[in-house]
């Protein structure tokens, strides 16, 4: 019996200060993006922009704030996710402070499109980084809570902007909410690194040597389901750098024997350790380094050698020659796949996760502008409109708090329950469109904020339920700035349907459609890694 010691992340205790700090963030940022139209709606008249300049510096604060995700995924992995929301901070209060006092279109691209986009995007990546960071077992319900509260922003702030307005007009409305977004700085400070708070656990091993005698083995009929992998190592040598150097010891005549089928994974896994043991190693030689002669060769019961792995000192000598050979355009473009880990593109579950994230994404973010206009269409009057917003943002609030102990009773993975709001989405959506009369509005507007109130979770634990933690920040980047690229490109789309229709009921058909296209690509995805499971 071994008794070994790991440390994992705390999965609580500071994790829940990284909850309350992740909150704080997104309790100020997400306002700004939707009180920034009632903060400037009489300003922009006076300024006499037109519609088009005024919907391009709103998309490109939007879609700019995605695409800094690109850039955020390096520098988190670099610098850490604590300095890159503190430069987030610093950007965004920066920002705005200075649209307080911007008077033309390109200052107000420069300063709100741009700066305080950019400082929205390193928080809007580094945060989730490092909530992931923390929690694992939890991490639904630490998502969940920090959703709820951040939720409730939307809800008070435009009062507070209302009140903001009328006692201090535009340009003092703006340095007060600077200040407000100033206690970022306090939010990011927060976020210590995960090292500091890993907990140790003690686990219990049971060790069994067994003697595998292939004589009497009940296999001994079918002899290639018995495999040695045998690595021969001629003497001690030294790996190294200029800069460091690993010194690595290996016992001669080390014999490796497992019970199992020649074309089992298992099996396989072997040999891609020898292989890539290799690989790694002649990486790290240089030409006049001491290289050892290391021969792998793998072996069948009966003792015939199946198949020989080429040494280690001709592997080295043609990788040399190969980087040797390459293009300086090849290094370069190797260093910005590896700083961006783009890697990460040759993964197609990965890839089909992203788009379909950005669609859906994409279709919720229209689909929630557009919510009062839509409403707008049925000729109800603003107070009846107002109603059915609460019920959506109330219902909403609820089931972000409610939606991880629902996830535990189903007991699905986090891709299963967010495929389910978008299912819940889609239905909600289209059971707008046939109704008409006030009170089955309301009922409708009760599921589209439970929809959304599971989007809203389960959003946030996709890609960090698939991906390694150490590629989290690239990936989740990618994400981010996918999400961009749609919204850039994909909001003018809808803004034209409206104006060639002239209605703004007939966009929701093609916002489901975006989401029933993420929910099929998902579908065929399981559906097929199942199948292929199975056989």
């Amino acid at each position: 019996m071994t008794v070994l010691t790991k440390k994992v992340p705390p999965d609580g205790g500071y994790g829940w200060a990284i909850v309350t700090a992740y909150a704080l963030h997104h309790l100020m940022i997400i306002p700004i993006l939707q009180g920034f139209g009632l903060i400037y709606r009489d300003k922009f008249e006076e300024l006499h922009f037109t519609a088009t300049e005024i919907g391009l510096i709103l998309n490109t604060c939007g879609a700019f704030s995605m695409l800094c995700g690109i850039i955020a995924g390096p520098l988190i992995k670099s610098f850490g996710f604590r300095k890159v929301a503190v430069f987030g901070a610093f950007s965004l209060t920066s920002g705005i402070l200075l649209t307080g006092f911007a008077n033309t279109f390109i200052q107000f691209m420069v300063t709100y499109g741009f700066i305080t986009a950019f400082g929205m995007g390193l928080g809007l990546a580094a945060y989730p980084v490092a909530l992931n960071n923390y929690f694992v077992k939890n991490r639904s319900k630490a998502a969940g809570y920090t959703m709820t509260i951040a939720g409730l922003g939307p809800i008070f702030m435009p009062q507070v902007i209302s009140f903001l307005l009328s006692s201090y007009g535009v340009t003092g409305t703006m340095i007060i909410i600077g200040g407000i977004n100033a206690h970022t700085f306090v939010s990011s400070c927060l976020l210590q690194p995960v090292r500091k708070h890993l907990k140790e656990i003690t686990e219990e091993s049971k060790e069994e040597n067994k003697q595998i005698n292939t004589e009497d083995s009940e296999d001994d009929d079918n002899p290639e389901n018995v495999k040695r992998l045998e690595i021969l190592e001629e003497s001690r040598f030294e790996i190294g750098t200029p800069r460091r150097k690993i010194s690595r010891e290996l016992s001669k005549d080390i014999e490796i024997e497992a019970m199992f089928n020649l074309d089992s994974a298992f099996s396989q896994s072997l040999k891609s350790i020898a292989e890539s043991y290799q690989r790694q190693a002649s990486l790290t030689l240089s030409e006049k380094s001491d290289i050892p002669d290391i021969k792998i060769k793998l072996y069948d019961a009966d003792g015939n050698m199946v198949e020989e792995i080429e040494p280690l000192k001709e592997q080295n000598q043609k990788v040399i020659k190969e980087e040797k050979d390459k293009s300086i355009f090849w290094k370069i473009g190797r260093t910005i796949i590896d700083t961006f880990d783009l890697s990460l593109l040759t993964d197609p579950v990965y890839v089909n996760i992203m788009i379909g994230m950005s669609l859906a994404i994409f279709a919720e973010i229209n689909f929630s502008m557009l919510t009062p206009f839509i409403i707008g269409d049925y000729n109800l009057s603003t107070q009846e409109i107002a109603t059915f917003m609460s019920v959506v943002s109330c219902t909403d609030i609820c089931f972000r708090f409610l939606a991880p102990y629902i996830g535990e009773c189903l007991s699905q993975s986090h891709r299963i329950q967010y495929l389910l709001s978008l299912f819940l989405l889609v239905v909600s959506r289209f059971a707008l469109l046939a109704t008409t009369n006030y009170y089955p509005l309301l009922i409708v507007a009760a599921g589209l904020g439970i929809a959304r109130g599971f989007r809203t979770v389960y959003s946030t634990l996709v890609i960090p339920s698939y991906v390694p933690i150490e590629r989290l920040a690239p990936a989740m980047g990618m994400q981010m700035a996918m999400n961009g690229i749609f919204i850039w490109i994909g909001g003018p789309l809808i803004g034209l349907i409206r104006d060639i229709t002239g209605s703004y009921i007939k966009c929701i058909y093609v916002i489901n459609l975006m989401t029933f296209t993420a929910f099929v690509m998902w579908s065929i995805e399981l559906l097929y890694m199942r199948y292929k499971k199975q056989t």
